[in-house]
């Protein structure tokens, strides 16, 4: 009984594209704890830019990289209805691979940067700006249907 336990504990742990502990996938480079940052919702940010103007904060939100567009929005609706103010714009880290920005567009993300109240991104329509990103990761969310990969709404804590 016991190998049988250990057998099935070595094949969690060995099998192809399966782990029992598996990391999010997008751009971290340097891993570890997010130090002195706060974390603050996009609705804070947008609410009260200049309360969190210059300083690095963590935000969870939808991202869509296109061209003239890299944003995060406070859900992925906001995108697809054109509402920029509910995103800010994002300044993608120049050492992010073309592969890891395909892993994290049009995803929900949790995102790690220096916030800029004061820049709006093109053509000045966003609530603000990313730059300086340090973390850029999709973010799981439960999925209710997932045969249409509708997520569900995220709890609020």
């Amino acid at each position: 009984m016991k190998r049988i336990f250990l057998f099935s504990l070595g094949i969690l742990f060995f099998l192809p594209g399966q782990t029992a502990f598996p990391q999010m996938a997008g751009y971290y480079p340097k891993g570890g704890a997010d130090d002195g940052v706060e974390d603050v919702s996009l609705i804070q940010l947008i609410a009260n830019p200049q309360t969190y103007d210059q300083k690095r904060v963590r935000v969870i939100g939808y991202i869509r990289l296109e061209f003239e567009g890299n944003a995060i929005y406070f859900h992925r609706e906001d995108f697809e209805i054109g509402m920029a103010n509910n995103a800010i714009w994002i300044d993608l880290p120049k050492d992010m691979t073309p592969k890891q920005i395909k892993i994290v567009n049009n995803q929900y993300v949790i995102c790690t940067a220096r916030f800029i109240a004061g820049r709006h991104g093109h053509m000045g329509l966003f609530s603000g700006e990313f730059d300086e990103v340090t973390r850029l990761e999709v973010w799981p969310i439960p999925r209710s249907d997932s045969s249409r990969g509708t997520p569900t709404q995220p709890a609020h804590r």
